[in-house]
């Protein structure tokens, strides 16, 4: 029965049982008549068996035009993205790359961004940054946790992101931490007052401007 169910679960009903049929009437339909009952096959069953076997054999053809097809166009969805990821990289701006340059900095696959931000929304709807959660990002959050998409980072080089090449040492850390934009910063905070209006606090500023 545990054998069963994981075949159900995996091919469905009406696989098992389209393949069972096509067994079943292609075997009846093959087998030497010395091995029948004596009354044998009449032409009544001889034709429902062939119309079995032929609507067998369409079913899982179609099935299998239906996989291919589904490959195809999945190869070719991934290669457009994989061409729209580059061709978003090769032409990042200074904010893209310090937004990106930040995983590598501070270690982090995940990191909080400001989704308001265009740098961040910009690589977010082509793909080069994933939320997530979803919801968040309908919910209009301040801050949303992003990670660097599986598919772009085997095209994020040291070049595209303006790295130097090899291992970072401490002045070059700190020297990408003092380009950082603003809402990189450490000090750059966003907070919610008791009444649920947002606040952006910055560092050295007296006043906090509502952000809504």
């Amino acid at each position: 029965m545990e054998f069963l169910g994981r075949l159900i679960a995996r091919w469905g009903i009406l696989d098992i049982f389209m393949a069972w049929v096509l067994t079943a009437s292609g075997m009846l339909l093959v087998i030497p008549k010395q091995w029948l009952p004596e009354a044998g096959l009449n032409a009544q069953l001889s034709m429902v068996l062939t119309i079995s076997c032929v609507t067998g054999l369409a079913y899982f053809l179609s099935r299998g035009l239906l996989l291919i097809m589904t490959s195809i166009t999945g190869a070719v969805q991934h290669r457009r993205e994989l061409q729209r990821l580059a061709s978003m990289i090769s032409c990042l701006d200074h904010s893209e790359r310090a937004i990106l340059r930040e995983f590598i900095i501070t270690r982090r696959s995940v990191l909080s961004l400001p989704l308001k931000e265009p740098a961040v929304a910009n690589l977010m709807e082509n793909g080069v940054l994933k939320p997530m959660n979803d919801q968040h990002v309908h919910e209009q959050r301040s801050n949303v946790d992003m990670m660097i998409n599986l598919a772009a980072r085997p095209l994020l080089s040291y070049k595209a992101l303006g790295l130097p090449v090899g291992k970072l040492n401490e002045e070059q850390i700190e020297h990408l931490k003092s380009i950082r934009p603003r809402f990189l910063q450490p000090d750059y905070k966003a907070n919610r007052t008791h009444s649920g209006k947002l606040f952006r606090i910055r560092a050295g500023d007296t006043e906090s401007q509502t952000a809504a």
